[in-house]
């Protein structure tokens, strides 16, 4: 992923209003949901990855939830904080992330997209060093599903039907883009995940003039205990 290109379109777009005035997605209740019945990880300190100016995450912190934004678009962030004084935000790249089994839950809508499949490795191995055992993990992003609307060219194929384009035309022009196979994300989570929440996918209409549809999955993840290297793998169904 190219992390100078990436801010500077996403700069661009929320100059432009992007997601000024919409609802939050309705995954955000879903989110809330898992993490009231999980008490002592919804007490803990949690990560939104990709947090904008705010759509999705502002909800999460009205719940009385500490998370801490990360974003790449520094234009964003600073709409964020207009809009709310003090909240606990960062300008940065989630692939040069540390917290070193530090969190107790990490929330990723439709960001985990970005970059190419060797990206999308960095992003799920440092959410897996990220949280700690019990911590949960929620996840957005594109699906093979969708009808891509913007020209592109595909520069990669992963071996379980996923794959990555660059557009060549639109507001994400020269950015990589990944759109995920079900069970290329089985395969990428069955190191240290076990599901809370079925994947699913969400089919989404363009509004016209705009044509086709886009897809997303959702789903979410336990980080499973373990005991000691090279030791068999405890898996928890109870809360963390």
């Amino acid at each position: 992923m190219d992390e100078r290109l990436t801010a500077l379109r996403w700069d661009q777009e929320y100059r432009s209003g992007r997601y000024a005035g919409e609802r939050p997605l309705a995954f955000v209740a879903d989110i809330l949901a898992a993490l009231d019945a999980a008490p002592s990880v919804r007490a803990g300190v949690g990560l939104y990855i990709g947090c904008g100016n705010g759509r999705n995450y502002l909800p999460l912190v009205d719940a009385g939830l500490h998370i801490y934004g990360l974003d790449l678009s520094l234009e964003a962030l600073r709409q964020l904080a207009a809009r709310r004084s003090a909240l606990p935000l960062i300008c940065g790249d989630f692939r040069g992330f540390a917290a070193a089994g530090g969190l107790s839950y990490v929330v990723a809508i439709q960001v985990f997209q970005h970059g190419t499949a060797a990206d999308v490795a960095t992003y799920f191995s440092n959410v897996r060093t990220a949280l700690r055992p019990g911590g949960l993990f929620f996840l957005r992003v594109n699906s093979t599903s969708t009808q891509i609307f913007h020209r592109h060219t595909v520069i990669e194929r992963a071996r379980h039907g996923g794959l990555t384009i660059r557009y060549d035309a639109g507001p994400k022009q020269g950015l990589a883009i990944h759109f995920y196979a079900r069970d290329e994300l089985a395969e990428l989570t069955a190191a240290g995940f076990e599901p809370v929440m079925p994947t699913r996918e969400r089919i989404i209409e363009r509004v016209p003039p705009r044509t086709g549809s886009w897809a997303q999955w959702e789903a979410a993840w336990r980080r499973r205990w373990s005991w000691c290297t090279g030791c068999p793998t405890r898996t928890t169904s109870g809360t963390a």
